[in-house]
C-alpha cells in the first residue's frame, strides 16, 4: 500500500481570511480583489497569522507508523484522531516502498541517498517478513489473544489511518518544514499531497504562507 491523503471537508476561503483581518475596521468584502491579495501577502510576510486561523481543513491520511509520528509532532493548530488496534482486528496493510535508498555518505546520521544497489532484494525480504508479522498478528487474534497486545508484533511499516484537522496556517507550517530536502522522503510525499489538496482551496493565502514553494 502507498501513502494516501484525502480531503474530507474544509471551511473558509481567501475572502474569509481577508474579512477576518478587516473586522478591526468593521469592514466586510463581498468579492475578492487584487487589493485583498496584497493584504494577504502583507499578513503572511509580517507574521500576522490569526486571520489565516479562521479556517478549517479536514484530511484523512494513511501512512506507516514512523511517518505518522513525524506528522503528529506538529501540534499547534492541528488535532488528530487515529484508528486503534485495541478495537479493530481487520488485517493491517503494510506500506511497500518502491525502492530502498542507501545511507548517505559522510557523518550524516539521518536522511538517505539514491537507490541502494541491493534495493530489490531488500524489498522482497521486507515484503516477506512484514507479511509474516501480519500473518502472526491475525493468528494471535483468531486464537483469542487480546488485540491490544497482539498489535505489538506489527512492524513499523504498518499503515495507520487518521483524521487530521487544522487551520490554514497550521498546515502551512507543516508543509514548510516537511517539504524541506532534509526531511524524510516519505513525509515529504505527505507534504506534497497536502499541498495539492489545499492550494486550490486557498490559492492566494496558501501561496503567501508557503512562500511560493512547490
Amino acid at each position: 500500500m502507498s501513502i494516501k491523503v484525502e480531503l474530507i471537508n474544509h471551511m473558509g476561503s481567501d475572502l474569509d481570511v481577508v474579512n477576518a483581518a478587516r473586522v478591526s475596521f468593521a469592514k466586510t468584502a463581498l468579492e475578492f480583489t487584487d487589493q485583498d491579495a496584497r493584504l494577504i501577502r502583507y499578513l503572511a510576510v509580517n507574521a500576522h497569522w490569526t486571520p489565516f486561523a479562521h479556517t478549517a481543513i479536514q484530511l484523512r491520511v494513511a501512512a506507516p507508523v514512523p511517518i505518522r509520528t513525524q506528522c503528529f509532532k506538529h501540534k499547534i493548530g492541528l488535532v488528530e484522531n487515529e484508528e486503534s488496534r485495541r478495537y479493530i482486528s481487520t488485517r493491517p496493510e503494510i506500506y511497500i516502498p518502491d525502492q530502498f535508498r542507501a545511507k548517505p555518505e559522510g557523518s550524516i546520521k539521518q536522511g538517505s541517498a539514491d537507490r541502494h544497489e541491493s534495493s530489490e532484494g531488500w524489498r522482497q525480504e521486507y515484503i516477506r517478513l512484514t507479511g509474516a508479522c501480519v500473518d502472526l498478528y491475525m493468528q494471535m487474534v483468531e486464537d483469542g489473544v487480546c488485540p491490544e497486545q497482539a498489535r505489538f508484533v506489527l512492524p513499523q511499516g504498518a499503515i495507520v489511518n487518521w483524521i487530521w484537522t487544522g487551520n490554514l496556517v497550521a498546515f502551512a507550517n507543516f508543509y514548510n518544514k516537511r517539504i524541506d530536502t532534509h526531511a524524510q522522503q516519505e513525509v515529504r510525499d505527505v507534504a506534497v499531497i497536502v499541498d495539492t489538496l489545499i492550494r486550490p482551496l486557498f490559492p492566494v493565502s496558501w501561496d503567501a504562507l508557503t512562500q511560493g514553494k512547490e
